[in-house]
């Protein structure tokens, strides 16, 4: 596997590393267990508005994907690239998880088919290209990013295939099929450049309570209680999302306690699902929800997406 590009590639995301961060000492552990971190900072809860443009845009990424993608090749190269890769069966686009920093990756490699004589002499070398796109799920999240993701990669391909550049990826030829990207769609916000600049949204955040520093993940790989700032070794603190507080009861869980008794008895055989449903429903129209609480809309999504799984 060591000469395949796309097992390398894949490794590569696996297992480089990303930013430090101290494992404390239990000597350590013990001087600053007394030490009271400063006042969390809560993130601005997320607005219904940007959810419901989320999940529509979830709906039709891969579609948009495809279709901008064949638009690129009939306006900047002719359907030349196209052709080209017809044999292999086209250019690929793979959604894919593991990228976490890097927004896309194009991947090309060349097998050259040759016809010879009895005699083992060449008589003719036809080369077949393979191409395909790899798409980071955790960091296309909206329809102007993905497509100046596709328009980026697609460009690389057409360096590749067509100009026939493969030593520097980003040189002129590159900054040509870039130029020509930008001239045809740029009424519509696609600008190539030589390198990605997005603001990832991490889902998770740690930040350091003395120099300040954030910890950002997809995951929750990061313990407060084990680690620390690999910069200064002090306390880290999770503020997106904020942690629940231990004991306080929120305002949504005392009302899905204090009704959940009442609609069983108006509902007698229906099954659990159905009445948590109903009980979102009351929570919605009772007008008790604060900023940051969830939502009937957002808690039935997640009933339907459970009964799915289970």
């Amino acid at each position: 596997m060591f000469w395949s590009r796309e097992f390398v590639d894949d490794w590569n995301d696996e297992h480089s590393p990303v930013k430090k961060l101290s494992f404390a000492s239990p000597k350590a552990m013990a001087t600053k267990s007394d030490s009271q971190p400063p006042a969390r900072l809560p993130p601005g809860p997320r607005s219904e508005l940007g959810r419901q443009s989320k999940k529509a845009f979830e709906s039709k990424k891969h579609e948009l994907a495809r279709s901008f993608l064949d638009e690129l090749d009939t306006n900047i190269t002719g359907g030349k690239l196209g052709e080209l890769v017809k044999e292999t069966g086209g250019i690929k686009l793979n959604w894919t998880n593991k990228l976490n920093t890097t927004a896309g990756r194009a991947n090309w490699k060349r097998e050259s088919v040759r016809t010879s004589t009895s005699s083992g002499v060449d008589v003719d070398v036809q080369h077949k290209h393979h191409a395909s796109i790899d798409l980071a799920e955790k960091v296309i999240d909206d329809e102007a990013r993905l497509l100046n993701v596709v328009a980026h990669e697609f460009c690389h391909l057409a360096n590749f295939i067509i100009s026939g550049v493969t030593g520097n990826p980003h040189g002129k030829e590159f900054k040509a099929w870039a130029a020509k990207c930008t001239a045809q769609f740029g009424s519509r916000g696609i600008q190539v450049t030589t390198k990605h600049t997005y603001e990832i949204d991490f889902k998770y955040v740690w930040q350091c309570t003395e120099c300040g520093l954030e910890f950002k993940r997809h995951s929750k790989s990061i313990n407060p209680e084990r680690h620390r700032c690999g910069s200064c070794k002090n306390l880290l603190q999770q503020i997106k999302p904020k942690p629940r507080i231990p004991g306080k009861e929120s305002e949504y869980h005392k009302f899905v306690r204090e009704q959940m008794n009442v609609v069983k008895a108006e509902n007698p055989g229906s099954p659990q699902k159905d009445v948590m449903r109903l009980v979102a429903k009351k929570w919605a129209k009772a007008g008790v929800a604060k900023a940051g609480a969830p939502n009937a809309e957002s808690i039935v999504e997640q009933l339907d997406k459970l009964t799915l799984e289970t």
